[in-house]
């Protein structure tokens, strides 16, 4: 047995029991894929810290494209990324803090209904915003509706967008890494509303990287 294969098991006998009842959160890993349990192995070593603790935090697993709530090392809510793109891939390995939740837009008040402010909802959490985590990271949650002409104009708009900036970025830099990380990600409507619901300042972040 390699050394990966028995951190990978020593890792697994200190998770909590509670994560054999959640089967759907554990991860497909290749165990006789050195890089894929190496990186597997990583991952649950910081996420067994934070597993100890009662607190929420997220695993961005994009080696599986999908973006997991846990608590407890317990799954919460799950979420689809439909793509993704990051500028620097071994900058990704350590846990991350959210400085601030993203804004929310609150619905103007119709003095004819009702002069209180309704309660936030989830219909007003915003669907394309960025967040930004200790060590530098910046995450960019972008979504749009596929029966909505006008938001998939938009959306493709701000792809390109994104693009020429990066080919601007290299063309300036030759091929040296943005100061800040980038993480850019595309989800649906309702789940970029949900992510940006369940946020809270200071949630913990992993993310576990595909192989290359």
């Amino acid at each position: 047995m390699t050394l990966f294969s028995l951190l990978f098991s020593l890792i697994l006998t200190l998770v909590p029991v509670t994560w054999a009842l959640d089967p759907p959160s554990q991860p497909f890993v290749d165990v006789s894929d050195p890089a894929a349990l190496q990186e597997a192995t990583r991952v649950l070593a910081e996420e067994v810290k934070l597993a100890a603790r009662p607190q929420t935090y997220v695993l961005i697993d994009l080696a599986a494209s999908t973006i997991l709530l846990k608590g407890r090392g317990v799954e919460l809510h799950r979420i689809l990324i439909e793509s993704w793109t990051t500028s620097d891939q071994n900058e990704l390995v350590t846990t991350f803090r959210l400085r601030e939740r993203p804004p929310v837009t609150r619905r103007k008040i119709d003095p004819s209904v009702s002069p209180e402010q309704d309660p936030i909802s989830l219909a007003d959490m915003p669907t394309v915003y960025s967040l930004q985590f200790t060590p530098a990271l910046t995450i960019t949650i972008d979504s749009y509706d596929y029966t909505n002409l006008c938001q998939l104009v938009t959306y493709h708009i701000r792809q390109w967008w994104r693009l020429l900036t990066e080919w601007w970025h290299v063309f300036w830099a030759g091929h040296a890494p943005h100061a800040t990380p980038q993480l850019h990600l595309t989800v649906g409507v309702d789940d970029a509303q949900s992510l940006a619901w369940m946020a809270t300042d200071g949630m913990p972040l992993l993310i576990r990287r595909p192989v290359q």
